[in-house]
């Protein structure tokens, strides 16, 4: 994946008629950052602590899925369909296509809420839907642009909903699916950080940084077979894949670690977001060794509440950042948020030893979102300007 998108492509209709649905992540990131908000707050200070479904019966487990799936599957959506016209070479996706995948979101929650009671079995097949449908624009992209990236991001959201279905219609382990994320994120959003990373070194003259891609694949190779031995039920197998996992990915970030960084907010954004994934992977691995240093359950939050939802927020203020000639520029709402969601993050960490520190961490969580969405507002009609997550390239 390429950390910039074409530009705006000839015989575009769609995009140039411009309106929410002129591009994918307008409406799924508007979905990603309210969903964000309505979760989180309806757990934290809602009587029940969130819906619990007849198909779910479990409050708790709405509250994952719909963190994972929900919240999280509407960005996935929103980022790589957009991103797309980089590896595609064709108009990103607009219009009824995009309408379709909003639906069949908005449905999916209604039915994980009980709104109406459905058979789990409809349940599971309506959510795993969208990432089906996902797949399939995708996919269509991928064959048309013959583009193994293309194919690659086609191939995650299949197995995102394929995730989906074992969660909800075979009851599999909720930690395998937050490994899947951990592996996206290793893998797209490796590749994201590095060329947006690239990208703004280049624009400074500046010689290319070296990449450890080396340990790239050890780091994909060691999440996935954590994934496989979670599945199997091999703790100390995947505790020990994790750690090695975590070594990789924080070999990455320090290569990739260049004055640029430290001078430009929305890349430090993303690698602050991606230092999450080396801590989560670490930390769940030393739980699942039986280090007593934070519980599993506190720990996978690094992972969900610090590197999933952290590199959400990065890469989606991009898209709201002010667009300067040569580069994009973060406004001070977009950094404020992603300081308080940086913070929540620690705090929900935290929280097993303190439970007291729920409170403020949910609160710290829907501040940063809210502050997104007021950025986000805006910008969701007219004609779009693309690239949309970068700025303009010679």
């Amino acid at each position: 994946m390429n950390g910039y998108e074409a530009p705006t492509h000839r015989n575009d209709p769609a995009g140039a008629a411009g309106g929410i649905l002129a591009t994918a992540h307008r409406p799924m990131f508007l979905a990603a950052g309210l969903w964000a908000v309505v979760v989180i707050g309806w757990r934290a200070f809602g009587e029940s602590g969130g819906p619990a479904a007849d198909a779910l019966g479990s409050a708790t487990l709405w509250h994952a899925h719909e963190m994972l799936f929900g919240f999280a599957g509407a960005a996935f959506a929103g980022y790589t369909l957009t991103a797309a016209p980089s590896w595609s070479h064709r108009p990103p996706a607009a219009g009824v296509r995009i309408l379709v995948l909003v639906l069949i979101w908005i449905v999916a929650r209604l039915a994980l809420a009980g709104l109406p009671a459905l058979p789990l079995p409809l349940v599971a097949t309506t959510s795993a839907g969208f990432f089906a449908w996902l797949a399939l624009l995708l996919g269509r992209e991928a064959v048309a642009g013959r583009s193994a990236k293309g194919a690659l991001q086609a191939g995650f959201a299949a197995l995102l909903g394929l995730a989906d279905l074992a969660v909800l219609g075979a009851g599999a382990d909720p930690r395998a699916a937050i490994l899947v994320f951990a592996l996206i994120l290793s893998v797209i959003g490796g590749r994201m950080v590095r060329a947006f990373t690239e990208n703004r070194v280049a624009a400074e003259h500046a010689p290319p940084m070296p990449v450890a891609e080396r340990a790239a694949r050890i780091g994909a190779a060691a999440i996935l077979a954590a994934l496989l031995a979670t599945l199997a039920g091999a703790e100390a197998l995947s505790g020990a894949a994790l750690l090695a996992g975590a070594g990789a990915e924080a070999l990455r970030l320090a290569l990739w670690q260049q004055a640029a960084v430290r001078h430009d907010a929305l890349l430090l954004m993303l690698h602050l977001g991606f230092l999450w994934l080396p801590v989560g992977l670490c930390l769940t691995g030393l739980a699942r060794l039986g280090v007593p240093l934070f519980a599993e359950p506190d720990a996978l939050h690094a992972l969900t509440a610090g590197a999933m939802s952290c590199l959400i927020y990065a890469v989606a203020a991009r898209a709201v950042a002010r667009r300067a000639p040569d580069r994009l520029v973060a406004g001070w709402p977009s950094i404020a948020g992603f300081v308080l969601l940086w913070l929540a993050a620690w705090l929900r960490l935290a929280q097993g030893a303190v439970p007291e520190l729920a409170e403020p961490a949910a609160l710290l969580w829907i501040a940063g979102w809210t502050l997104f969405l007021i950025k986000l507002a805006p910008t969701l009609r007219g004609a779009p300007q693309r690239p949309v997550f970068s700025g303009p390239r010679a």
